[in-house]
């Protein structure tokens, strides 16, 4: 995860990467906010479980990642689908994978 610190990741087209890739059934599900809130979660996620002080490749568990987005979410009033949300998730991962 060291070298994904070292890249720049900008919001705005992490945002627009992810809109696009979305699959036909998570398309329009999503505003540009809801997108970025989930990926500053998955960012607390990292954090929260030391990844982002990893120097080699870290093995994400989707299903806890998921279960963590959502926790959080519905903690902060949004009621996303977890299906759709781990979309989102997956998409997000492919914009930092981009950034290598």
């Amino acid at each position: 995860m060291a070298e994904f610190e070292d890249s720049i990741f900008d919001d705005a087209e992490a945002v627009k990467f992810i809109q696009e890739h979305l699959p036909i059934d998570a398309k329009d599900k999503f505003t540009d906010d809801e997108v970025l809130y989930i990926s500053d979660v998955i960012f607390d996620y990292y954090e929260s479980n030391g990844y982002l002080d990893e120097e080699d490749e870290v093995d994400i568990d989707m299903e806890d990642l998921t279960e963590y987005v959502i926790k959080n979410s519905k903690r902060d009033g949004f009621k996303f689908d977890p299906e759709l949300v781990r979309w989102v998730i997956e998409c997000e991962m492919d914009y930092e994978e981009s950034l290598s």
